[in-house]
């Protein structure tokens, strides 16, 4: 089972090294080891008479030259997508690392030390929109702006997928507590489908027949992008291109405000989890400007990530570590057979006549609670415990176990979250 909660595993490490008078324009190396599996690194200068002396700071990584902020800054952070201004965004490498000083101006010796703040990968979730708009299609807002109202929403991650153009995917700022997925919303006259992780993950967006769809498809595969089909229920804008003439991985089940075409791409995901398909589901807002009711993070997509990078959010997703809920701020879900959680295998003994699943619910709850299979559902109950266990219902002949939490006033979901699969 992935480690679910939101410990972060940092390690520190001092380097120190006194400078002389004599040594006035040297450049300096404090050299250090990052081990395999770091997610950020960070490095706190300071030096002894300040006021008179100028230590200049910069980092190498094992490929050579990282980044540079001269006398400007004295604490700095490298992540994969995101850093610091003068330093170059990529993987946190393992191997032999450098802090580098420039001894500017020493009048009087110092000593200089720098703190350097390891931050290892660890499974945690991160609540996110994948579903947006910017002024680069027909939002109302600049990407900047979409970056911030997600933010102020209390979202962790956000995908842009404006239609058919890929300018916004170059154009976003570097927001430190913010991974931004790129990502293109591919819109037909007969359907959408978002492409996420890839800039520019096909050449150019027209389509006539299935077969230049499919062609599109391949291509943004084959470039590293991981394919949704949007709404393909919608009664504006539906997947008329035959859900069935695709090898569907993702698609998108909760669009915006809870609808009845939300409900049949509900029905048609759980109807291929009875075939034995594996489909992820996830949801997104498909906010374009200010709305009543089309709001940021309605619903929001919960990923399990080892690390809060945009290529790690997508592994999470594209291996079915998620749950979708009806806000930032609605309940959430967890779920474990024994060891193994969402969007996993769990090894079935045939001994074993029913399975007991454990639930735990991240926020307070209150509503009715389904677990579902391949039979159906098998149980259901109006609960308000925000951890339970649910025993002898659940036969181990079941193919998938999933669970749902909804409000029964509105008719509407509270949150859904993607299987448990058995083998």
């Amino acid at each position: 089972m992935r480690n679910t909660e939101n410990i972060n595993l940092t390690e520190e490490i001092t380097l120190t090294k006194t400078i002389s008078s004599s040594q006035q324009g040297d450049y300096i190396t404090l050299p250090f080891t990052i081990p395999e599996d770091v997610e950020e690194i960070r490095v706190q200068l300071s030096f002894t008479e300040p006021e008179a002396n100028v230590i200049d700071l910069g980092v190498e990584d094992p490929q050579g030259f990282r980044g540079w902020s001269g006398g400007a800054r004295r604490e700095i952070f490298l992540r994969e997508d995101r850093a610091t201004p003068g330093y170059e965004l990529g993987e946190i490498l393992p191997g032999e690392w450098g802090v580098i000083l420039n001894a500017y101006r020493v009048p009087k010796e110092c000593t200089v030390t720098a703190k350097v703040s390891i931050k290892r990968c660890e499974f945690e979730w991160y609540k996110g929109d994948l579903h947006l708009h910017s002024n680069h299609s027909d939002g109302a807002f600049t990407v900047s702006e979409v970056v911030d109202n997600v933010r102020e929403a209390g979202l962790q991650f956000l995908a842009l997928t404006d239609h058919n153009t890929f300018s916004q995917n170059v154009q976003y700022p570097i927001v430190e507590d913010h991974a931004i997925i790129p990502g293109v919303e591919l819109t037909t006259n007969k359907g959408h489908a978002n492409f996420y992780g890839v800039p520019k993950p096909f050449l150019d967006f027209r389509c006539k027949t299935k077969e230049d769809v499919q062609e599109k498809w391949d291509e943004g595969i084959a470039n590293g992008s991981i394919v949704s089909i949007n709404h393909p229920h919608c009664n504006f804008c539906p997947w008329e291109w035959g859900l069935d003439n695709f090898q569907v991985k993702v698609i998108e089940i909760w669009n915006g405000p809870w609808s009845q075409h939300n409900h049949a791409t509900l029905e048609w995901w759980d109807n291929q989890l009875q075939q034995g398909k594996r489909i992820v589901a996830i949801g997104g807002s498909d906010t374009h400007r200010q709305h009543d009711h089309i709001k940021y993070g309605v619903p929001t997509t919960w990923i399990n990530a080892v690390a809060h990078s945009p290529r790690k959010l997508l592994e999470g997703m594209g291996e079915g570590r998620v749950c979708v809920a009806a806000s930032p701020k609605a309940p959430w879900v967890e779920i474990k057979l024994g060891d193994t959680g969402i969007g996993e295998i769990h090894q079935k003994d045939e001994q074993q006549g029913f399975l007991t699943l454990e639930v735990e619910f991240k926020e307070k709850m209150n509503g009715v609670f389904k677990v579902i299979t391949n039979q159906g559902t098998v149980f259901q109950e109006d609960l308000t415990d925000k951890s339970f266990l649910i025993p002898s219902c659940i036969p181990t002949t079941s193919l998938y176990i999933r669970v749902e939490l909804w409000n029964q006033e509105l008719d509407e979901p509270i949150v859904i979250s993607n299987p448990i699969y058995l083998r």
